[in-house]
């Protein structure tokens, strides 16, 4: 497998992704435009992301302790949510949704899709060096 020649940047991305989740997760529900969709499929979407982003970036051999940060982000989120007492509460099923994302994601980048960050570098004319 082909390691990634701007593996940092990839991940600098990915963390703002993360950032800006946990933001849109934390700010007042009267602060974020309606999105119109079904709460918990927002969660998965989101989560969703993240997993299939990182999946990207780590090994797949590193997948289930990827999972386990991103469950543990949620349910950070999700008590932050409600110690800041700004109308958000803790919802066990919100931690749910996003677990079945973050199943979701990693799946999906199990299966193949995973290379598309090396397929991005290829396009852009990357040389990617070999892994040992």
């Amino acid at each position: 497998m082909q390691s990634l020649r701007y593996r940092s940047w990839w991940i600098v991305g990915g963390l703002a992704m993360a950032l800006a989740i946990v933001v849109a997760s934390l700010l007042p529900s009267s602060s974020l435009p309606s999105v119109q969709l079904w709460d918990k499929f927002e969660h998965a979407i989101a989560y969703f992301a993240l997993a299939a982003w990182f999946g990207g970036v780590v090994r797949p051999d590193r997948y289930l302790r990827l999972a386990l940060v991103l469950l543990a982000l949620g349910i950070a989120v999700e008590i932050a949510q409600q110690a800041m007492g700004l109308g958000r509460t803790a919802e066990p099923r919100d931690v749910l949704a996003n677990g079945v994302g973050i199943a979701f994601g990693l799946i999906v980048a199990a299966l193949g899709v995973s290379g598309w960050m090396r397929g991005v570098e290829r396009l852009l004319g990357v040389a990617v060096p070999m892994a040992d």
